[in-house]
């Protein structure tokens, strides 16, 4: 049923064309993001979950009660 009715609109397959070429531009716009980041800067946010755990070493323990 769907596909009659989108069969018979003028104009649909440029939505196909649209939307590959979002999906494109997000792509490679994260990638040149990504890309771009410093060295120092993945090892800091790579390091965050281990920092909180050296600060606070009682929060990262499980506690048991029974």
């Amino acid at each position: 049923m769907e596909e009659k009715v989108i069969s018979t609109l003028s104009g649909v397959g440029i939505y196909g064309i649209i939307s590959i070429l979002i999906f494109v531009t997000f792509f490679v716009v994260a990638l040149l993001w990504v890309m771009g980041l410093k060295q120092n800067y993945i090892e800091h946010m790579g390091d965050l979950p281990l920092d909180e755990a050296e600060q606070n070493p009682e929060k990262s323990t499980p506690s048991k009660s029974i």
